[in-house]
């Protein structure tokens, strides 16, 4: 069965869209001021990850890492990543979609922060921004979040420090290191980019995402006896 976009985009017409560097930052800035809900999909891949079903989503249970005879991810070329990740988020996606229209009706205000198909989402989408670190470079892997991902490269035996260190310059090859330009999605989109640099404070970009959402200070739940996930 095939759900026609208008109907979704109107399920979906109180999740806002935050993508691009520093989103979760900023997500959670919102959310500590505001008590918003926040869905991140990074946080959602293992659920779906143990739903996913080869005939559906073959994608995501591919064992890439033994199709490739590595004993990490982060030994794989930075363009099969990209490709792997690509497919990945088009299988994933729309197990968020239907997430999302479940919490739609619990929450007034979901702000969904994290990688999706981007080109899937948009005409689903009636607020989206993109925010860009316009000359700012950052270690990705320095997040609470991420920092543990590097861990598997860093207590093997089996290699040398040497390799060690060839496959963790590898990984910062594939996670990159911030760019100063609008990805072609977001140009071809007319998504709009709110910039920040070194210079701006966190509670100055998320002032501008609120307010170019037009989000009030605070939203009241249509079910308030539900548990509110996710907003701690």
């Amino acid at each position: 069965m095939n759900i026609p976009d208008n109907v979704l985009r109107q399920k979906l017409q109180n999740v806002y869209f935050i993508w691009g560097r520093g989103k979760t930052t900023i997500a959670n800035e919102l959310r500590r001021r505001y008590k918003y809900f926040i869905y991140d999909t990074d946080e959602s891949r293992r659920r779906h990850l143990a739903n996913a079903d080869p005939l559906y989503q073959p994608e995501m249970c591919r064992d890439v890492e033994k199709e490739y005879g590595v004993s990490d991810i982060w030994e794989l070329p930075p363009e099969v990543i990209g490709e792997r990740e690509g497919h990945w988020l088009r299988e994933f996606t729309p197990m968020v979609i239907m997430d999302l229209i479940l919490l739609a009706d619990m929450h007034d205000v979901i702000l969904c922060e994290g990688d999706i198909d981007f080109e899937a989402v948009i005409p689903l989408a009636s607020h989206t921004v993109h925010l860009s670190n316009h000359g700012t470079k950052f270690d990705w892997f320095d997040r609470p979040d991420h920092s543990h991902m590097l861990d598997s490269v860093k207590n093997r035996t089996d290699i040398s420090d040497e390799e060690k260190e060839a496959i963790i310059r590898n990984a910062y090859n594939i996670v990159g290191q911030g760019s100063t330009q609008l990805p072609d999605w977001a140009v071809r989109h007319s998504i709009k980019d709110l910039a920040w640099d070194d210079n701006t404070t966190i509670a100055q970009t998320a002032s501008q995402v609120a307010q170019y959402f037009g989000l009030p200070a605070r939203k009241r739940r249509k079910f308030p006896w539900l548990p509110r996930e996710g907003s701690a």
